[in-house]
């Protein structure tokens, strides 16, 4: 028996195909570059939101499970998709082998399929953050509001993922129209998907900007805040696209052409989702990644400091003498002493403070004696404020020296 399948060919009689078609073994440029972009940002993402939830505030949620469940199922479109290229997606149906049509039957149906549960499970992580953030305490009207999104949207997509599973009795007529059974028209449902999640897509924005500007802090704080969860609107531009399409296509004959455009908006709408259910950890991740380099290249700096102040004044017995040898010296190095002239502070310490360059700084004490301190600059600055009767001469000398410069 012939028939004619749901993509408007006959399918009931195939005759050979031919030896090779250049579809199967040619990329869609568009579909590639989406799949690897919309997967790279995701995982980004996704990584830096479960390393701060895990490692960081090590307090993990629902929604970021479900976040990470969402993210694996675009993964699994993705193959879908590219998968589907194989056996003519993007390309006009008339040129299509036969064979082809029934795989890409089977692969448009299994994305239908599992576009439903994705696309829930996305909202889901979102509408889980909103309680988490707004609800702590799970009561009061935005609790209440936010169950019933949810409700709905598991209502919805629970009826909308069986009607895609059984939208042909038995299912093997949706590759196979010379299969007696009968099928539904599946354009209605497509059509009502996308006005769906347009709607979800603009309550889901708009809710948690209304809950931000009833909080009390300021106008700044509150445009900051919202920007964040702003981020969604590129999901309501995906699902408003994808609504279009879908319009646009709905009695089309060339499905292996046309739907195209669909698996590349379903991909970004989903994409969009887990971004933005993302975005509110991603501060944390950055926090903790500055604040753990500003911390290893402080413990970098303190060790070059140290390294070169141990070669530069040798061994405390030593008067701090200083070598010169090196032929890369530095002569930007001061050592100061300020002696009192206050009768009353004579029997208190001198201080000597030395500053070798802007790594690090260290300070000396040295005990009054009427011994002069032999050995380098340092004795000859110590004996050069001595007056004879013992008295300082509460003069500030500066004198340069210089220190040949340590590691680093």
């Amino acid at each position: 028996m012939v028939g004619t399948g749901v993509f408007g060919r006959d399918v009931g009689d195939q005759s050979p195909d031919p030896q090779s078609y250049d579809y199967r073994h040619s990329a869609r440029t568009w579909d590639v570059v989406t799949q690897v972009v919309c997967l790279t940002v995701t995982t980004i993402c996704i990584g830096m939101r479960m390393y701060s939830k895990l490692l960081v505030l090590k307090n993990p949620g629902w929604e970021d499970y479900t976040c990470l469940l969402a993210w694996l199922g675009l993964i699994a479109y993705a193959v879908i998709t590219i998968e589907a290229d194989k056996h003519g997606n993007g390309v006009h149906q008339d040129v299509v082998a036969p064979s082809d049509l029934k795989e890409y039957a089977k692969l448009a149906n299994s994305s239908q399929i599992v576009y439903a549960p994705l696309i829930f499970v996305t909202k889901l992580s979102l509408f889980l953050l909103y309680l988490r953030v707004f609800a702590p305490s799970r009561k009061g009207s935005t609790y209440r509001i936010i169950h019933l999104f949810i409700w709905f949207n598991v209502a919805f997509y629970l009826a909308n993922f069986f009607l895609k599973i059984f939208q042909c009795i038995p299912r093997s007529r949706i590759w196979d129209p010379d299969t007696p059974g009968h099928c539904i028209n599946i354009n209605i449902p497509i059509l009502v998907t996308a006005a769906i999640n347009v709607l979800s897509d603009i309550m889901m924005l708009v809710l948690p900007i209304v809950c931000v500007w009833r909080l009390q802090m300021t106008t700044r704080r509150k445009i900051g805040i919202s920007a964040i969860f702003a981020a969604g609107v590129f999901g309501c531009f995906s699902s408003i696209m994808r609504l279009v399409v879908s319009v646009k296509d709905r009695d089309t004959k060339d499905k292996t052409y046309d739907w195209f455009s669909e698996f590349l908006w379903t991909t970004a709408e989903v994409t969009c989702g887990i971004v933005a259910s993302s975005l509110p950890a991603l501060p944390t991740f950055f926090r903790h990644f500055f604040t753990k380099a500003k911390s290893k290249l402080s413990d970098l700096s303190r060790t070059r400091g140290s390294t070169a102040q141990s070669n530069s004044f040798g061994k405390p017995e030593e008067s701090y003498a200083l070598s010169r040898g090196r032929k890369n010296q530095l002569s930007h190095s001061l050592f100061t002493m300020e002696r009192s002239t206050d009768p009353e502070r004579e029997s208190d310490d001198d201080r000597a403070r030395i500053f070798c360059g802007s790594g690090y700084a260290t300070e000396a004490r040295v005990e009054r004696s009427r011994t002069p301190v032999q050995g380098g600059y340092y004795g000859e600055a110590r004996s050069g404020l001595e007056r004879e009767d013992g008295h300082g001469r509460g003069i500030l000398r500066i004198i340069e020296v210089d220190v040949e410069s340590g590691p680093g």
